[in-house]
């Protein structure tokens, strides 16, 4: 790992804990993990491998993709993955994790912006529901797609909510472009922030119940790194534009 990017978070805990609540943060942790770690990750080649990933799944997965995180968790190099630096537990007590500090900065910040948004986020998702109700082909739309006005009007649509979603998680605007980029188009961007909600929430209903209390991320950037060449990203969606039929010539004999 580069130097200066693997760094340690440390989890103040507390209260009556139970296997079934140990069980769930190590899952909410891997699968927030593996959904930001590759937004982060500065190795060119994983970078590019698991972004391709986020592009395909996000794409052609329904809004509701679950265990996806897990899945890019298990892709990423043994010596970047979480560890568990310290554990001690009397109550209170804290869990030191280790691993790519962008990641851990950016779940942390995700959910602490979920606690601080509270009632907010249901009127995001309702919003984010009724725009897939209403353009149910693009809950899991096929590989390629045709460039017609309403796919415009869509993207649109989409790439606004990313903005307004984003921002309610933490996310800058630059960032917000950066991640429309990275995910290869506001729809794929769109379901993506709904995946990264949903594992927030984990992990601030964990806090919510007093069982844990997330480091303060701080209020700097954190730099997302965008693809390659834009050539080799196979996840992109294909587009095929729309001919406009020619108006038939009048006849002059």
């Amino acid at each position: 790992m580069t130097e200066g990017l693997q760094g340690s978070v440390t989890i103040e805990v507390d209260g009556a804990w139970d296997i079934q609540d140990l069980l769930a943060l190590a899952e909410s942790m891997s699968e927030s993990y593996g959904l930001f770690y590759p937004l982060v990750a500065t190795e060119e080649e994983t970078r590019n491998r698991l972004q391709d990933l986020l592009r395909k799944q996000f794409w052609s997965g329904d809004i509701e993709t679950r265990h996806f995180g897990r899945y890019i968790y298990r892709s990423i190099p043994r010596e970047e993955s979480l560890r568990i630096k310290s554990f001690h537990y009397s109550s209170p007590g804290s869990i030191e994790l280790m691993g790519y500090l962008g990641a851990l900065l950016l779940l942390s910040r995700v959910a602490r912006s979920w606690i601080a948004a509270g009632t907010d986020f249901l009127a995001f998702w309702e919003k984010i529901e009724k725009f897939f109700d209403k353009r149910k082909r693009l809950r899991r739309p096929p590989r390629r797609v045709e460039l017609d006005d309403d796919f415009v009007v869509d993207a649109d649509e989409a790439r606004r909510l990313v903005f307004d979603v984003g921002a309610a998680l933490g996310f800058d605007p630059i960032s917000c472009e950066k991640l429309i980029e990275i995910i290869g188009n506001p729809i794929s961007a769109l379901k993506f922030v709904v995946a990264a909600g949903n594992e927030g929430r984990k992990l601030a209903t964990l806090q919510e119940n007093g069982l844990l209390t997330l480091p303060e991320p701080g209020s700097g950037t954190i730099a997302l790194q965008g693809s390659g060449d834009p050539r080799g990203r196979t996840g992109m969606v294909a587009v095929a534009r729309k001919r406009r039929r020619s108006p038939a010539k009048k006849r002059t004999d």
